[in-house]
């Protein structure tokens, strides 16, 4: 009896666990007036920082030093 093509086939399978970590960029802080008042935004980029300055009526300033 002729044996079909799987059983006359060697296959070896590997399998392995690969492990992804995805950067997360750390906060910075950056300068806003709200008023008279300063405040520290603590925002993952400038762009962040002028949106969040936008919606809430701040003045921005700039990155704390």
């Amino acid at each position: 009896m002729p044996r079909i093509a799987a059983e006359r086939m060697q296959s070896h399978v590997a399998v392995g666990v690969v492990e992804v970590r995805r950067r997360v960029p750390s906060p910075v802080r950056f300068f806003a007036l709200d008023g008279s008042i300063r405040v520290v935004i603590e925002a993952d980029s400038e762009d962040d920082a002028r949106c969040l300055c936008r919606d809430m009526g701040y003045e921005f300033i700039g990155l704390c030093g």
